[in-house]
């Protein structure tokens, strides 16, 4: 996939799909779509088939660098509440993308069962789809529980039998934010094997939980094995506390090459109404 802002740069996109062939037989086909801007967030609903519950709106930070620029990862920072989408927001991305995506599984005899999570782009024109995927958002899921009181397994449960409607989720009247060190080149090509120190260390900090991803261990010691390596969330009263909590955790970790945003949450720190 490749996002550009010119028509020089779109033409290079298809020279190097088509031509060069960097995708291989896939970029004999390609598909091009209307350029959407404005801030992305990821919804998520769990269906049992016939009514569905949410979840709180969060925000994945995709790009690789601050200010959201380079290339794409699969996440490396998210956050939640967001100040900038209110409750007639969320209504009507319930309206018009939650509720009629699972009524036309449903009309089409297939109805859903589990994580329905639309990643969304809030356009001047309204809310606007770019992806629907079956599955929790990765960072968001991190985030999710630590703010979620009921069981999970009562609420996968609760899908299953298709008894949704008689669950009342409880959420923490709090803050979350997940920060994810990476390896030195991700998403690009990256090394493996480094050792990582001073997670302990973080941990001593209030409200920190650190959650293993491209992780292993190798004679004894604890070491790289991918391009999303930890991921240090946190709680706090507001956004604020939370990433501040979280920053200050993930400065105690080491491991040579290790990257990190450290502008997440930043305009939602800054939003006005």
């Amino acid at each position: 996939m490749a996002i550009t802002t010119t028509k020089a740069e779109a033409i290079q996109a298809l020279k190097n799909f088509m031509l060069k062939k960097i995708f291989g037989a896939a970029g004999e086909e390609v598909v091009i779509e209307e350029f959407l801007e404005g801030p992305e967030i990821s919804i998520h609903a769990f269906s049992d088939g016939r009514n569905y519950k949410m979840f709180p709106p969060s925000q994945d930070h995709k790009k690789i660098g601050e200010g959201n620029t380079g290339p794409n990862t699969g996440g490396i920072g998210a956050i939640t509440p967001l100040p900038f989408i209110d409750t007639q927001l969320l209504q009507e991305i319930q309206n018009k993308i939650v509720a009629p995506t699972l009524q036309a599984m449903s009309d089409e005899g297939r109805p859903f069962t589990g994580i329905l999570y639309p990643g969304l782009i809030l356009t001047k024109d309204g809310p606007k789809i770019l992806e629907f995927n079956a599955r929790f958002g990765d960072p968001e899921a991190q985030i999710y529980m630590r703010l979620l009181q009921t069981d999970l397994l009562d609420i996968i449960d609760a899908a299953i039998d298709g008894k949704l409607e008689e669950i009342k989720i409880k959420w923490r009247d709090a803050a979350a934010c997940n920060i994810v060190l990476c390896s030195a080149g991700y998403p690009g090509s990256y090394e493996k094997g480094k050792e990582i120190s001073g997670i302990e260390n973080a941990k001593k900090e209030k409200d920190i939980i650190v959650f293993h991803a491209g992780t292993k261990t190798e004679g004894g010691n604890l070491v790289t094995n991918g391009g999303r390596v930890l991921g240090v969330s946190s709680l706090g009263k507001s956004l604020g506390e939370s990433l501040g909590k979280a920053y200050r955790a993930a400065d105690k970790i080491s491991f040579e090459g290790k990257y990190y945003r450290r502008d997440i949450g930043k305009s939602a720190l800054y939003f006005k109404n």
